[in-house]
């Protein structure tokens, strides 16, 4: 299970209500340890040694990928920083400089360079136009510094906070429609890469015991992102194009590709997946699928070259979802019939979370009991907040006595993990006492 090294701070906004969003800050520390770097999960069928290129990778592909890979670190602490805006514009003006000077031999190599040069040549235009226009006061300089965080950034915050006016939101769709296009065409060449590393690798070889791979995907209070973690276990590893393919539960795809110059051994990288956001209809940012079922990584290098099929859904996701909810914990009260003025409270039971920020989309079974008898109900719900009382009332004459015990499931989508008590009612108090396995 992935467990990055180190605090992160992370944003966390889930919606508890119509019509209502809480965001909370969250902390997570999580130890790296062997096992939590996860395992390949499915046996190997290919050769167990690579044979190396007798190809050189092409110097320019090296540049190439430098600029076009998404980034992978070995402190996942360095993918969550904010970046200036002047030192984004710096970057995007030296890949510029270093896409024109490429010349190659290799007719892909110009062609993906040449895309590149121009949707970059695009986002630099229409940054400088954005970055014109008539803003909101309390935007100062740092408008554009919330559209681009690292290569093409987070677009969504800057776009939204600028719709303050009509004219204002003209003007930002004009710029934004021509950039959004850019990143685009950007995403599409970053995709061709591993076709034109495949040419300069060696020949795929089993990973047994040289690369792990593992994946996390976000739930609950763990952060809006998904998570990748891949650990190098044998020799320091040059020039690696790592493809990452994702499959989503509906069958959706994602394709994401990194370029690590040098992959020191014994080391493990991170990277980060987003969600993305939809702007003027479309998503942007989307860098991972809803719901990962299965993913495959595939590492180029002229010295050693790989393919790992990791299965996540199932017993993978289970093991993460019952890491974060090992400190999940509930406490509450019986709720006894009162008849009323206008309507009666049925019997049923109040009970509060603990141990954990957030619960996800999840669902409750409460089975009552009093010796031989008993009746069940499922609730569902689409989040449940720390210190937040849900109230689970029966239908009217469901339950027709006073439960000594009460048995509590909650369940969540896309996983088998349930987590499971039993509530003895205290029968002075009505309190719920849990009892101890």
């Amino acid at each position: 299970m992935l467990r990055p090294p180190g605090g992160i701070s992370c944003a966390m906004k889930r919606i508890i209500c119509v019509n209502q969003i809480v965001a909370s800050a969250c902390v997570l520390f999580l130890a790296l340890t062997l096992s939590g770097c996860g395992s390949d999960t499915t046996v190997s069928k290919l050769p167990r040694y690579s044979t190396p290129s007798s190809k050189p990778l092409p110097e320019e592909y090296q540049v190439l990928a430098k600029h076009l890979g998404m980034a992978l670190k070995s402190d996942s602490a360095q993918l969550q920083k904010k970046r200036e805006t002047s030192e984004v514009m710096a970057d995007l003006q030296a890949a510029l400089l270093d896409l024109r000077e490429i010349k190659s031999n290799d007719k892909e190599i110009i062609y993906v360079s040449d895309q590149v040069r121009d949707a970059v040549t695009v986002v630099l235009e229409r940054f400088d136009n954005l970055n014109s226009l008539p803003k909101p006061p309390d935007e100062g300089t740092l408008f554009v510094g919330s559209f681009v965080d690292g290569f093409f950034g987070n677009f969504a915050g800057g776009y939204h906070r600028g719709l303050d006016a009509e004219a204002k939101q003209n003007a930002l769709n004009s710029e934004m429609q021509p950039l959004l296009a850019a990143i685009d065409r950007i995403d599409a060449a970053q995709k061709m890469l591993p076709k034109i590393a495949e040419k300069y690798s060696a020949t795929l070889s089993d990973s047994t015991g040289l690369i792990i791979a593992d994946f996390n995907e976000s739930w609950g209070d763990s952060g809006p992102d998904d998570w990748i973690a891949l650990q190098n276990l044998g020799e320091t590893l040059e020039d690696c194009t790592i493809l990452v393919e994702l499959t989503g539960a509906n069958g959706e795809v994602r394709k994401n590709v990194h370029f690590l110059k040098t992959w020191p051994e014994a080391t493990c990288m991170w990277g980060r997946y987003q969600g993305g956001e939809k702007i003027l209809g479309k998503t942007v940012d989307r860098t991972t699928v809803v719901y990962v079922k299965e993913m495959k990584v595939t590492i180029y290098s002229p010295q050693f070259a790989t393919r790992i099929d990791y299965t996540y859904k199932g017993a993978e996701k289970d093991k993460d979802v019952a890491y974060r909810c090992e400190n999940l914990s509930f406490q509450g009260a019986y709720q006894p019939y009162e008849a009323g003025v206008i309507w009666d409270t049925q019997r049923g039971a109040q009970i509060t979370l603990n141990g954990v920020e957030f619960l996800p989309k999840c669902r409750v079974n409460l089975t009552f009991r009093k010796g031989d008898q008993a009746k069940i109900w499922y609730w569902d719900y689409d989040s449940w907040m720390k210190g937040e009382t849900k109230t689970f009332d029966t239908p009217a004459g469901g339950l027709e006595f006073k439960p000594d015990r009460i048995e509590f499931e909650v369940s969540f989508p896309q996983t088998n993990y349930k987590h499971k008590a039993t509530l003895k009612v205290d029968q002075e108090t009505n309190k719920l006492v849990k009892i101890q396995d």
